[in-house]
């Protein structure tokens, strides 16, 4: 049932209701099969017997895992029907299918001694495989053209084939290679903070290999690997302009080239673009860059409700709580928010504050409740549900409980960042402890906890805070608040 499950939750909306037309449609074979598909459909996540007992009244048996079995390829065949390719350069995917059709038919010919005949459908491949730089496909055909000509060749005719074949498998090989190091990369820069230099020089020198390749092999695909690395890099340098640069770059080549070009890759670009304008300040533009996202997808899809995360972060920003609100209505009714509990945490993280910076602090803590599954995240999710749990708290008057949150806290960011003080998570815990030192209060603990926000504000200009990070509602701002501006 897992790998029912697992395709269910990938499905449009528009994908189920085929699903549910096939099936009524389908011979009196198939009831069985469009009974289980109802079920899974209203009854998410049971356990197998459950089904089984539902439809035939007895345990699961040969008979139900024949009824699963064809389920599940029915779903299989809907995800990778002509319909499903449609975000994709249809071009491109055409002439990939075709390609490694004509290939397997040419090389079987090829065996069997048909070499005219062989040779026409590996010479297509050829044609189609330089326009949508398909490198394997055209590496192998120029291969199975070269032996299936190879003993009619001159030396100097074959030298020259061999020599193009080992270009080919080099680009092939340097492409692949690019692919690599840019998800190596892309792992490393997005699931930690890198600090040490040896660490930080690795990945610079991967990026600048990444480059290389590019424009050693001309290929639109190790181009496309080379923006998208510099994309993040560039962001990961504080270097934003130049990670816009990257972005327009990589949004011509997707317009350009088919090799590349998809739907969902477009929407992707814009969705990067939103994201460094939000860590700019520019919101104008964010907004704008996010609405082009936000067309490019679906709205029942995943990627739609990925980007309505970005749209709130902007209305959240602006203090445009009506629309704000709004946008966190439609994502928690969104129908992919149950695929991950971790999706849906981070929507009702986003609900608590929003309250809170309502003034809604029992609504806020109730939402919060809902958000724990943050808890166990590595990435920066876990310090902000901690925070934002000790302002509603403080903010609801629940003091008793505090000094344990406060105390939890510290252990989990010493435990986690060690005790380096280049880490804002270091530095918050700072102004906590002063706060907690003073017995929780603000008064008597004013100036030296303004003195810490100082010394974080200058760590800052450093560092700039990231906007698109997991903290909305900023502990520093909300302390600072409180104790007033003291020198």
């Amino acid at each position: 049932m897992e790998l029912i499950f697992d395709i269910l939750k990938k499905l449009k909306n528009y994908e189920i209701r085929h699903i549910r037309y096939l099936l009524k449609a389908s011979p009196f074979e198939f009831e069985k099969v469009g009974k289980l598909f109802d079920l899974v459909t209203r009854y998410k996540d049971r356990e197998e017997s459950w089904y089984s007992n539902s439809i035939y009244g007895k345990k699961p048996g040969n008979t139900f895992r024949v009824t699963k079995s064809r389920l599940k390829k029915i779903l299989e065949e809907v995800v990778i029907s002509d319909k499903s390719l449609t975000d994709y350069n249809t071009g491109h995917i055409n002439a990939l299918l075709k390609s490694r059709k004509r290939l397997l038919q040419g090389q079987i010919l090829l065996g069997r001694g048909a070499y005219s005949a062989s040779k026409n459908l590996l010479l297509q491949v050829v044609g189609d495989s330089r326009k949508f730089s398909l490198h394997p496909e055209h590496f192998q055909s120029e291969l199975l053209l070269l032996r299936g000509e190879s003993i009619n060749m001159t030396i100097r005719e074959f030298q020259r084939r061999s020599a193009k074949l080992l270009e080919l498998n080099e680009i092939q090989s340097l492409v692949n290679e690019s692919a690599i190091l840019h998800y190596s990369v892309t792992n490393l820069m997005t699931h930690r903070t890198v600090s040490d230099e040896k660490t930080m020089s690795e990945i610079s020198a991967n990026v600048s290999r990444i480059r290389e390749i590019a424009l050693h092999t001309s290929s639109p695909v190790a181009l496309y690997y080379q923006l998208l690395t510099d994309i993040l890099w560039w962001q990961y340098q504080f270097e934003f302009d130049k990670a816009l640069q990257s972005c327009r770059q990589y949004i011509e080549l997707l317009r350009v080239e088919p090799a590349v070009q998809s739907q969902q890759r477009l929407g992707n670009a814009n969705f990067q673009m939103s994201e460094i304008s939000l860590r700019m300040g520019d919101l104008d533009q964010a907004s704008q860059y996010m609405q082009e996202a936000l067309s490019s997808f679906s709205p029942d899809e995943t990627n739609y409700l990925i980007v309505l995360g970005t749209a709130f972060r902007i209305a959240f920003y602006r203090s445009d709580y009506d629309t704000a609100a709004t946008i966190v209505k439609e994502s928690l009714a969104h129908p992919r928010l149950g695929a991950s509990k971790m999706r849906s945490a981070t929507w009702n993280y986003f609900q608590a504050s929003l309250l809170f910076r309502m003034g809604k602090f029992k609504e806020a803590l109730k939402s919060l409740n809902n958000a724990t599954a943050l808890l166990s995240d590595k990435l920066g999710w876990n310090i902000g549900f901690r925070l934002l749990e000790i302002m509603i708290m403080f903010e609801s008057g629940h003091y008793d409980l505090l000094d344990a949150r406060i105390l939890n806290m510290r252990q989990y960011v010493r435990r986690t960042h060690k005790d380096s003080e280049l880490y804002r998570p270091m530095q918050l815990i700072s102004i906590l402890m002063e706060w907690h030192k003073n017995s929780l209060d603000l008064r008597r603990g004013a100036n030296a906890i303004s003195r810490k926000i100082r010394n974080l504000e200058t760590f800052h200009r450093n560092i700039p805070f990231n906007p698109t990070s997991f903290e909305l509602v900023r502990f520093e701002e909300w302390m600072k608040g409180k104790v007033g501006n003291r020198n």
